[in-house]
C-alpha cells in the first residue's frame, strides 16, 4: 500500500518555475505555492545588510516512494545543505480522498520496491495561529525554548470583519501563521512557551499544534 505525504517547501522568492518542473517531473499534480517572510528581526537583516525576508512556502501531496528522490534532489538543486538556502521536509498524512490514493497506486509501482531510507523522526513542526501583530512574541518565546527561527505566513479569519466571541474572548478576524520546525525534545518546552506568551488567554489569542515531520533537508545548522 502507498503511504501519501504532504511535501513542504520554504525557499526565498522567485523560484516558482523550477520548484514546478521538478515536481511535475515525478508526475506530482497537487500543489500549492504561498508568499510568506522570514522572522528574522530587522536590526539582524540592517546587520547583514539584507533589504527583506520575503519567502514562498510549496505545499505538495507526494507518494512515499518518492519521498527521497524529491528530497535529495531539493537539496542538491536548492543547495539547502547550505545554510540560509531553505528547507524542505514531508509530513505523514493519515488519510486523503480515493482519487490521490488511486492516482499514485497506479502510477510507477515498480517504484513502490525501493528500499527506503531510515526515516528523520527527530523533529516536529509546530504551527501558531495568533492575531496579527504579536509575531515577535511568538518568536521570541520559541527562541527562549531553543528554536532558532521560523516562517510566518499572512492569513485572515474566515468570520466577520469584527472581532468575534468565542468562549468568551474575541478573536480578531486578521491572523499570522507561524512555522517553526523544534527538534522532539525542544517540542514541548517550545510550545509551552508560546501558549504562555500568546495563549487563547492572552491579547495575542494564540493556538499551536505539533506536527512529526517524516524526512527533511535543509535543517543541519539547526542540529548543530
Amino acid at each position: 500500500m502507498v503511504n501519501i505525504l504532504l511535501l513542504s517547501i520554504i525557499l526565498d522568492e522567485g523560484y516558482d518555475k523550477k520548484v514546478n518542473l521538478l515536481l511535475n517531473r515525478y508526475g506530482i499534480k497537487v500543489k500549492t505555492v504561498s508568499n510568506a517572510q522570514g522572522t528574522a528581526s530587522p536590526s539582524v537583516l540592517d546587520y547583514f545588510g539584507l533589504a527583506e525576508t520575503k519567502k514562498d512556502v510549496f505545499l505538495a501531496i507526494i507518494p512515499d516512494y518518492l519521498e527521497n528522490k524529491i528530497l535529495d534532489k531539493l537539496r542538491t538543486i536548492f543547495k539547502l545543505d547550505k545554510e540560509g538556502t531553505g528547507i524542505a521536509f514531508t509530513i505523514p498524512i493519515s488519510s486523503s480522498n480515493k482519487y490521490l490514493s488511486d492516482a499514485f497506486n497506479k502510477t510507477n509501482v515498480g517504484e513502490n520496491e525501493e528500499k527506503m531510507k531510515e526515516k528523520n523522526n527527530n523533529y516536529h513542526l509546530v504551527i501558531t495561529i495568533v492575531s496579527e501583530g504579536y509575531l515577535e512574541q511568538v518568536m521570541a518565546a520559541a527562541k527562549r525554548a531553543g528554536c532558532g527561527g521560523g516562517t510566518v505566513i499572512k492569513g485572515r479569519g474566515l468570520g466577520n470583519v469584527i472581532p468575534t466571541k468565542i468562549l468568551g474572548f474575541n478573536i480578531e478576524p486578521e491572523k499570522d501563521i507561524v512555522l517553526n520546525i523544534v527538534l522532539e525534545k525542544d517540542k514541548n518546552k517550545v510550545m509551552e512557551e508560546i501558549s504562555k506568551e500568546v495563549g487563547i488567554k492572552t491579547p495575542g489569542k494564540g493556538v499551536c499544534i505539533a506536527l512529526p515531520v517524516s524526512s527533511a533537508e535543509g535543517l543541519n545548522s539547526y542540529e548543530e
